[in-house]
């Protein structure tokens, strides 16, 4: 018998059982379905039937092989905009080390939990204007896995290589996508994520993909520019002087490790800086000014996504999910005080589309950090930028925030929201990336 034809029936054969089993012992992989050109079958198993309680919303989900030799697997989860033409948009959670699926369900996503596991429809999903797909990224996090050491990710490199080689099977898997434009978005660390990404794309013209731009809130792009928590605590009133002077030392420590590329013990440092956040304002929560201890219906979600209902329709087998991996974490050790600025200055170099948004009431990566990070950036129109003048936005006659833009910059500033701009003020932030999509920001 041919060898393709076994092929092809062994990969039914896997993924028969793997849809039909009740609790799932495998999970869907669809890259040896790609690679031997059976894209429909592929795309047929891959779609979302059954979902509890959100049988009727179109979905598709499963895993890609992003490196066979350290058997590393990423899972996406697919929502296609009703419209055939609207842009396609990656959404990357940050952390690092947090699911994706945190973005799907808590910020931006069709879908939404409650405390009772009850599913309902946002009103201000995304994909009203977007087809939306989530990854867990890095491997390790959330349902994404790797079967060896190596395949852990050290660095943005290594972010982006896995982030590029799934995006290739996703536009493999939906070649009717491929023609529309694409954006990478995120938030906090995806701050780096993003930027990466999207340098990867641009530099490797291997597999063209439709690329038109970034967009990502509170960013952790620039680490050493966010090290003035001193001034902004105590401007804010939850410290002393005495404890502003503590934190400036340690920040002022933190900056001169970083200089010397010093970036295990700046990791270390930066820790014992949160810490001493945490200690004097008494905030467990550091991502809203108004909030000092984190909203449990940001984690609804966990439970719903590991019901047996939903791990059947969704292709994740038995595998372990991780909403948050701290060993995927610590093995960024050296990546997280260390800067991806040049690649953002790459792109917006390159005339790509360029959207950053942060939150007024962020703690963590505060407004002000980030408009010191904006001057600090070396782009062509950046006196441009400067000289410009900041514009009121409203949103159905609110006042939602701030607008500054030149050329193919922007930064918005989201009035009464945190870390989670999606979270606090969704209305508003749909209106956001509508308008950046649709170049009307």
């Amino acid at each position: 018998m041919d060898s393709a034809i076994l092929t092809t029936l062994l990969i039914v054969a896997v993924g028969l059982s793997n849809q039909d089993s009740c609790d799932g012992d495998n999970p869907l992989i669809l890259t040896p379905m790609l690679n031997c050109g059976h894209i429909e079958m592929a795309k047929n198993m891959s779609f979302v039937r059954n979902l509890p309680q959100a049988k009727e919303i179109e979905s598709y989900s499963g895993f890609f092989t992003v490196n066979k030799e350290f058997d590393s697997n990423m899972f996406f989860w697919f929502f296609p905009s009703k419209r055939k033409n609207d842009p396609v948009m990656l959404w990357l959670q940050g952390g690092p080390g947090l699911s994706s699926l945190l973005g799907l369900f808590s910020l931006n996503g069709p879908l939404k939990v409650d405390e009772n596991m009850v599913i309902s429809t946002r009103k201000y999903a995304w994909t009203r204007s977007l087809s939306m797909l989530y990854i867990d990224n890095p491997v390790g996090v959330g349902f994404s896995f790797t079967k060896s050491e190596n395949g852990y990710s050290r660095n943005q490199m290594d972010v982006a290589h896995n982030l590029y080689e799934a995006l290739k099977q996703f536009f493999t898997l939906f070649p009717e996508q491929r023609a529309n434009d694409f954006y990478v978005a995120g938030q906090s660390y995806a701050g780096k994520y993003v930027p990466s990404l999207a340098y990867k794309i641009v530099t490797n013209k291997s597999f063209e993909i439709n690329f038109k731009g970034i967009a990502y809130g509170n960013g952790f792009t620039h680490p050493i520019s966010t090290l003035n928590y001193h001034s902004l605590l105590f401007n804010f009133g939850l410290i002393d002087e005495h404890q502003s002077l503590i934190l400036k030392e340690k920040e002022d420590e933190l900056k001169k490790m970083i200089a010397f590329k010093h970036f295990s013990a700046a990791y270390y440092m930066f820790g014992d800086v949160y810490a001493s956040i945490r200690n004097f304002t008494g905030y467990t929560y550091v991502y809203n000014l108004v909030e000092h201890e984190r909203p449990k219906d940001l984690d609804n979600f966990e439970q719903y996504v590991l019901l047996p209902e939903t791990r059947q329709a969704i292709h994740v087998g038995n595998l372990t999910f991780k909403s948050y991996s701290r060993l995927v974490s610590i093995r960024l050790l050296e990546d997280l005080m260390d800067s991806v600025k040049h690649l953002l200055e790459f792109i917006l170099n390159r005339n790509y589309k360029v959207l950053l948004y942060s939150g007024n009431l962020d703690i963590i990566v505060a407004t002000p950090f980030i408009e010191n990070f904006i001057q600090s950036l070396n782009w062509t129109h950046n006196k441009e930028y400067f000289s410009a003048t900041r514009s009121l936005w409203k949103v159905n006659g609110n006042l939602a925030g701030f607008i500054k833009k030149a050329k193919n910059f922007a930064f918005v500033t989201v009035r009464n929201a945190g870390h989670l701009v999606p979270y606090d003020q969704p209305e508003a932030a749909f209106d956001m990336i509508t308008r950046f999509v649709e170049n009307k920001l």
